[in-house]
C-alpha cells in the first residue's frame, strides 16, 4: 500500500509541474493588454512620424533637400500618419 501512495505522490507532483509549464500555452491571451500595447505603439509611431516631418521641413528650409524630394517624402510621411490616425480612431 505504501508503494501506491509513493507513486501517487510522484504522479501528483509530475501533473502539477506539467500544468505549471504548459499553463502559458493553454490559457488564451487577454485582449485588453494587447490592445493597450498596440495603441501605445501606434501613438509612438505617430509621434516619430511627426518628428520626421519636422526634420524634413528643417532640411528643406536649410536647402539640403530639393523640392521634388521634399514633396514626395512629405506626402509619404503624411500618408503613413493618416493611416496610423485611422487605425487609432477605429480602436
Amino acid at each position: 500500500m505504501d508503494v501506491i501512495g509513493d507513486y501517487g505522490l510522484i504522479l501528483i507532483f509530475f501533473v502539477v509541474a506539467v500544468i505549471f509549464v504548459l499553463q502559458p500555452l493553454l490559457l488564451p491571451y487577454l485582449g485588453k493588454p494587447v490592445v493597450d500595447l498596440d495603441i501605445n505603439v501606434l501613438k509612438r509611431k505617430k509621434l516619430l512620424l511627426y518628428r520626421q516631418i519636422k526634420e524634413l521641413e528643417m532640411e528643406y528650409e536649410i536647402g539640403n533637400i530639393n523640392d521634388e524630394d521634399f514633396h514626395s517624402h512629405r506626402a509619404l510621411l503624411k500618408q503613413e500618419v493618416s493611416a496610423i490616425i485611422t487605425a487609432l480612431d477605429s480602436k
